[in-house]
């Protein structure tokens, strides 16, 4: 149990570090936190039932410890953008919310299917996130291009591999909303959930 006390202040660290940029998206409501909201939500959640419950069982603590890991790994992606190509502008970054939830996804999608990377070609989606990356440090808006392409190689990948994906997100929202959490209305309407 006292490991899992040094991952409840891991988190309370997280959120000192995080919850500005946090407040500012949600403020303008921003695709990127609606895509992370339910994780964020969950781990919230999470957190007050161990402060005010006392300890958690051990499927809890392997929830909140995921979504934990989870979160540092996508806000290293997020905070590299905001901060520098940005400049910490909640609205120039928002402009852009659409290719940075495509590239949070490929990341997501990548690991996924990591265990299948001999059955097929990783180019294509190494490809496509070279394309992406590129198009956010260009600040090229050509949505529809970057839509098209992420669909036609995620489409294919999941076509060869006759595999259904699910991300950790998808996940999460499953949780809440076992949980009882309320999310946003638009919690879902993120990149993802088709897959």
């Amino acid at each position: 149990m006292q490991q899992f006390d040094v991952i409840l202040k891991d988190f309370v660290n997280w959120k000192l570090d995080n919850d500005d940029i946090i407040d500012r998206f949600r403020s303008i409501d921003s695709k990127v936190y609606r895509r992370l909201e339910p994780v964020i939500a969950v781990l919230n959640y999470t957190y007050q039932r161990a402060i005010h419950q006392g300890p958690l069982n051990e499927d809890l603590e392997t929830i909140f410890q995921v979504g934990l890991n989870y979160l540092n790994d996508q806000f290293s992606v997020i905070k590299e953008y905001y901060m520098t190509l940005f400049n910490q502008s909640c609205e120039a970054f928002e402009e852009f919310g659409d290719l940075v939830n495509y590239l949070l996804f490929i990341h997501d999608f990548r690991s996924d299917i990591e265990k299948y990377k001999n059955a097929i070609e990783m180019d294509d989606i190494d490809e496509l996130e070279t394309c992406i990356e590129d198009m956010i440090a260009q600040k090229d808006k050509d949505i529809e291009y970057a839509e098209k392409r992420f669909n036609q190689i995620v489409n294919h990948v999941v076509s060869v591999l006759d595999y259904e994906y699910t991300s950790i997100v998808d996940i999460y929202y499953e949780i809440a909303r076992t949980m009882g959490i309320g999310l946003s209305d638009d919690a879902m309407s993120i990149i993802g959930k088709e897959w």
